[in-house]
């Protein structure tokens, strides 16, 4: 889908399994691909990755797997969005490190699509 290249992040390599998940969940929605990916943000905005609604990122050892495989990647993307926001960024929910990276980055790629898309 061309829409997902316009990411702020799309020179991590990280962005293609992003994409698939995306790819992957927006199908449960109605509408045309762009309705269906609209409403997957929305959703993604209102409830976050701890309302599992993300299936790859529901369990910590999945969360873990995903995050040793692209920690390179993820880490990165972390420290650019501590930097803009000038302090670190707490993990509110105390989930393990890994989960919480996780989380952080699919969320902020997510909202980086929807602004750039839809905003």
């Amino acid at each position: 889908m061309k829409a997902l290249q316009k990411s702020n992040y799309k020179e991590f390599r990280v962005s293609d399994a992003f994409n698939q998940i995306i790819l992957r969940s927006i199908t449960s929605y109605d509408g045309k691909r762009s309705a269906q990916l609209k409403s997957f943000f929305l959703d993604l905005q209102q409830g976050g990755c701890v309302s599992g609604m993300i299936s790859e990122f529901i369990y910590n050892t999945d969360c873990c797997d995903f995050y040793v495989e692209h920690i390179d990647d993820l880490e990165n993307i972390r420290t650019e969005l501590e930097e803009a926001v000038g302090e670190p960024i707490e993990n509110r929910f105390k989930v393990p490190h890994y989960t919480f990276v996780c989380w952080l980055c699919f969320e902020e790629y997510c909202y980086d699509l929807y602004s750039r898309l839809f905003e």
